[in-house]
């Protein structure tokens, strides 16, 4: 099974370096808009403050949701539009070895790209902080698999390539437009985690202040978004078992 993984991540990675314009929307764009938005700090030393966490973790959530929703979600449905994902399905003969390729390869570019954002953000903010980048690695390593867990309830809808742009954009807009990030134990702060935007900053805030051990770590938080994690993961088994193999076309 680990030779399949291993043959299948290759070609993948191979697939998804030829594809650089991702990168520019994942990453690219965010970096413009975080420089735009805090050239002040490049006049004067910073420090990593309750604010400018929650700040980063904000550009956090955007990069790894971006990066899911783009590399996974929407290339799973390309590939089956194509007809790519059937045939990588006839070879290996598992659904699984494919996902999980696929998944792999981008959880090792979010932390690239994730790196390379906060690398940036030490350049601004003139501050060396290898606290910032092992806190960047592990929101990614926890974050990444609920997100495309939820992700993964756009597979069951029949979506054509067309339309995937327009959907992607109505997507980030609407996530963004309702987005909070909870402060409190609450039912509430429960609910708002459902957004994957508002999880994954939350997730990034909370290992901030554990990394940074500044004392504001909430275990109520956590508790929150293991319980979210788990809807996640019963949405995403739910919507992996019916994604189909076939083209919209060949089901019509």
């Amino acid at each position: 099974m680990m030779r399949d993984i291993v043959a299948l991540c290759k070609v993948y990675m191979i697939n998804i370096l030829s594809n650089k314009f991702a990168f520019v929307y994942n990453l690219l764009l965010p970096i413009i808009y975080f420089i735009y938005k805090n050239v002040t700090l490049t006049s004067s030393t910073s420090h990593f403050t309750a604010p400018a966490m929650e700040t980063i973790g904000n550009f956090w959530a955007y990069i790894i949701f971006a990066t899911i929703l783009n590399n996974v979600i929407v290339s799973l449905i390309v590939q089956r539009e194509q007809g790519f994902y059937k045939q990588m399905l006839f070879v290996v003969g598992s659904k699984l070895k494919v996902i999980t390729a696929i998944f792999l390869v981008q959880l090792a570019i979010i932390c690239i790209e994730l790196s390379i954002f906060n690398i940036l953000v030490m350049i601004v903010a003139h501050q060396l902080s290898f606290k910032l980048l092992f806190a960047g690695v592990a929101v990614a390593l926890l974050s990444a698999l609920p997100v495309t867990l939820i992700g993964s309830v756009l597979l069951i809808f029949k979506i054509k390539i067309e339309s995937i742009n327009i959907l992607l954009g109505i997507i980030l807009f609407g996530l963004l437009f309702i987005m909070s990030v909870p402060t409190s134990y609450s039912f509430i702060g429960l609910v708002i985690l459902l957004n994957p935007l508002s999880f994954v900053t939350e997730m990034s805030l909370q290992v901030q202040n554990t990394v940074f051990n500044t004392g504001l770590v909430n275990a109520g938080i956590w508790l929150q978004m293991v319980i979210v994690s788990l809807c996640y993961a019963i949405i995403g088994y739910y919507s992996f078992s019916k994604f189909s193999v076939n083209a919209i076309a060949d089901r019509v």
